[in-house]
């Protein structure tokens, strides 16, 4: 009886079971990972900020100069604002030639990517208040141009309006 127990089949059996246990509570933990981060999207989409922001996870190069990096950002994916992940690799001679997967929404990343991504997220807002910052200094600046350029064409929209001098009759 214990050679039948101890079969293919039987462990087979017995492994899928644990597997389907094992995977109930994979898919609660991976639920309740995606609800906190859909809880900061929702806080981020608040802000309107309209501004991508990645920073590197896992990341790898060699000498020949080759490299592979996995970045978590927020940006918009699908035409949707949120926290993504992507993975990108390449040689930094050619960059030309770099390499995409994703990005993914977090919550449709690949499982390993999401769990290796969720500690880089406080380094991701400070990026984020970086870019932030620096994005207002650069539009402030280009602000000054634009009402530069919109006075002087200002002035020249409101000479056309007036009526031409005549011009005086040459005999």
């Amino acid at each position: 009886m214990s050679a039948r127990k101890d079969s293919p089949i039987s462990r087979a059996q017995k492994s899928f079971q644990d597997l389907a246990t094992a995977s109930r509570a994979l898919n609660t933990a991976s639920d309740q990972l995606g609800k906190t981060i859909v809880e900061l999207e929702e806080a981020l989409k608040g802000l309107n900020l309209g501004i991508s922001s990645w920073v590197s996870f896992n990341d790898w190069s060699d000498e020949y100069l080759d490299y592979y990096r996995d970045q978590v950002g927020y940006s918009k994916v699908g035409g949707k604002w949120g926290i993504a992940i992507r993975s990108l690799s390449g040689n930094q001679n050619f960059p030309e030639n770099e390499t995409q997967d994703g990005p993914w929404l977090f919550s449709d990343a690949p499982r390993k990517l999401r769990i290796d991504a969720i500690g880089k997220i406080p380094e991701l807002l400070e990026t984020l208040v970086k870019d932030v910052v620096a994005t207002t200094n650069k539009i402030n600046e280009k602000m000054q141009e634009s009402q530069e350029l919109a006075k002087a064409i200002s002035v020249l929209a409101s000479s056309r309006d007036k009526p031409p001098k005549e011009a005086p009759l040459i005999e």
